[in-house]
């Protein structure tokens, strides 16, 4: 994938029926690390697109249960753009993102929620 890239980085942006990239598709057929973070270093702002159905590669992640190094590199990448660091886009996240992740997957995103709603109990950003 990544020699692909490199000669049609083009190939990133393409979406097909369900107005979903490759890297929705790797998201969601769950492919190794390496081909998802190709994917999301040729183009980064995928992590933004929506699919027909309103996912991003982000939540289509979560929902097909990926692993906490994917989630929180996807995460970390999201969040690297500006309009998504808002209350309520983060908050976004919180409706069916984590349904189906795993545990450890999970925590992040409590973190992350409650420091949106100024949880006391819960973790300093330096912590999580």
């Amino acid at each position: 994938v990544a020699a692909l890239l490199e000669v049609w980085p083009d190939a990133a942006k393409e979406k097909d029926r369900y107005q979903s990239t490759p890297l929705h598709l790797s998201c969601y057929k769950r492919t190794p690390l390496e081909v998802t973070a190709a994917l999301l270093e040729c183009w980064p702002e995928a992590v933004k697109e929506k699919g027909n159905f309103g996912r991003t590669p982000l939540r289509m992640a979560c929902l097909c249960g990926a692993s906490l190094v994917l989630t929180s590199l996807m995460l970390k990448k999201w969040l690297s753009f500006k309009e998504n660091r808002t209350k309520s886009a983060i908050m976004s996240l919180q409706r069916g993102t984590t349904v189906y992740a795993d545990d450890a997957v999970k925590v992040p995103f409590s973190h992350l929620f409650a420091l949106c709603n100024k949880d006391e109990d819960n973790p300093s950003p330096n912590e999580i």
